[in-house]
């Protein structure tokens, strides 16, 4: 045991500082997500054996089976679901610094691992109750068990990237993308890895057994009880819509939308207007903005160690390209799903920010071996490169936090102790802070409440949660306010029915 601390001691600092980091966001009490309230619905109804009303509040049974199992232990919900943000955020570390050192060097994985420990983006996260942290530790750990097979060619490191892939899509659907590249890197590289014909046999039928493998898991839900496609019929959707392209029907139609308003505006029959313009080149346009997501997820000043390692000559290893090939497979995913969808978001992108930062890594030791035995200049790099995201990552936890969902939950718990009140709801997270989380009765438009709230018999009371910024009146026909609480950016307004 005190040789293996002592031989990893560097990493085990490395994750007691990002553990540290995020338990320092925990203590400031941020507001959970929206999507905390929908994961922890499911997942209480999960421990209570009730599967089917679980699967109600959401179709992939994995995550919340995994948050009912941690919520056996810290039974706080709210505290076990960021935990188990938390804790895989952290256990990331271990199969990136083994992909960085087999890949590039222990200097590199050491300087990797350290940046993805201090990354503002990882460590903001820590409030949030979300897949994508344990999605990103399954997919990394994939990642290097795809190498280990490699290097090692030893082919049963496969069966572990076959468990690792069927867990990473488990949680996230768009772990699919983890078999593709391991099936088509093989057939790139199979020639230059110099691989018997026993070792390739083995190496195809491990990463065929898969599917049997996914097969088998969602079969042993099934006989709990737990019947879900867990969306994986969305994967025979997309591949039928993208083979006749029925997937650009809703890009096409705001194409459309966008025409018309050019028409509405000045020189709208000149050539290339504005929005003529963003018409034409509207899937760039998608694709800078991902580009722009990467780099504020990897930090600007990672660009420049990424531009810092062109031209040194290090040694050549051809499984690099794995990791070109997952970045490359993420950005490529993101894009089709704007096009289909009209947005993304940054963690959508984690994975290939975490496939990038081996390389902002070797980037960074690139730079310190410039100043030689220079102590200054080696300072100067390590403040650059990873002290400029820590003093990011502290600003971010010193910003002052409105906590005023959390006081109107409380406030609304024991007003309605008895739960007596049919409550209506405009954010999932009220009715996750005034502990009656399994409800569902939610509006998305105040202006429909406004309409047809005096109409609809069964609302007793509602529930506003409102951004400061837009000014919305909350006066809904009858209603009365009985509790306004206000915050620095947004305000709960708490109403109840007038009894004429």
């Amino acid at each position: 045991m005190r040789e293996f601390l002592l031989r990893h001691r560097a990493l085990l600092l490395i994750m007691a500082l990002s553990f540290s980091l995020k338990l320092l966001f925990l203590w400031q009490g941020e507001v959970v997500n929206p999507d905390s309230a929908t994961y922890i619905a499911a997942a209480q109804k999960h421990a209570q054996g009730m599967y089917a009303e679980g699967l109600r509040y959401y179709q992939m049974p994995f995550y919340p089976l995994l948050l009912a199992g941690m919520h056996a232990v810290f039974p706080n919900w709210i505290v076990a679901g960021q935990l188990l943000t938390v804790i895989p955020l952290v256990l990331c570390l271990w199969p990136l610094y083994a992909v960085t050192s087999r890949l590039f060097d222990r200097h590199a994985a050491a300087a990797s691992t350290l940046l993805f420990a201090v990354l503002p983006s990882f460590n903001v996260a820590a409030t949030s109750i979300k897949r994508d942290p344990l999605f990103l530790l399954f997919s990394v750990t994939a990642l290097l068990c795809l190498v280990l097979c490699y290097q090692e060619r030893r082919w049963h490191f496969a069966l572990l990237f076959v468990l690792m892939s069927v867990l990473a899509i488990l949680t996230r659907i768009e772990g699919v993308l983890l078999p593709l590249v391991g099936v088509l890197s093989f057939f790139l590289l199979r020639r230059k890895l110099g691989w018997s014909r026993k070792a390739v046999i083995g190496y195809l039928v491990a990463v065929s057994l898969l599917p049997v493998t996914l097969w088998a898991i969602l079969a042993a839900f099934q006989r709990f009880g737990i019947v879900s496609p867990s969306r994986l019929d969305e994967l025979a959707l997309w591949g039928k819509s993208l083979m006749s392209l029925d997937f650009l029907s809703g890009y096409q139609h705001m194409m459309a939308r966008l025409k018309e308003i050019q028409q509405t505006l000045p020189g709208d029959d000149l050539h290339n207007n504005l929005l003529e313009t963003t018409r034409h080149y509207a899937p760039l346009i998608y694709a800078l903005g991902l580009l722009e997501l990467l780099g504020k997820a990897l930090f600007p000043t990672s660009l420049v160690a990424l531009w810092a390692r062109r031209g040194q000559r290090v040694p050549q290893v051809m499984e690099r390209s794995l990791l070109t090939a997952v970045i490359a497979g993420v950005l490529l995913l993101n894009l089709l799903f704007s096009l289909k969808s009209n947005f993304t978001t940054e963690r959508y992108v984690w994975l290939a920010v975490v496939g990038l930062v081996p390389w902002v890594g070797q980037g960074i030791i690139v730079c310190v071996q410039r100043f030689g035995t220079r102590t200054l200049g080696v300072l100067l790099v390590l403040v650059f490169f990873i002290g400029t995201p820590l003093a990011a990552t502290f600003e971010k936890l010193a910003a002052p936090q409105d906590r005023t969902v959390v006081f109107a939950g409380e406030w609304l718990k024991t007003f309605d102790s008895q739960d007596e009140l049919r409550t209506f709801y405009n954010d999932r997270r009220l009715p996750l802070y005034s502990h009656r989380v399994a409800d569902v009765n939610r509006v998305r438009s105040l202006e429909w409440l406004q309409l047809h709230g005096k109409k609809r018999k069964d609302i007793d009371f509602i529930a506003l949660y409102l951004s400061n910024k837009k000014n919305e009146t909350t006066s809904i026909d009858g209603f009365q306010t009985i509790k306004t609480f206000s915050g620095a950016q947004k305000t709960v307004v708490l109403l109840q029915r007038v009894n004429n």
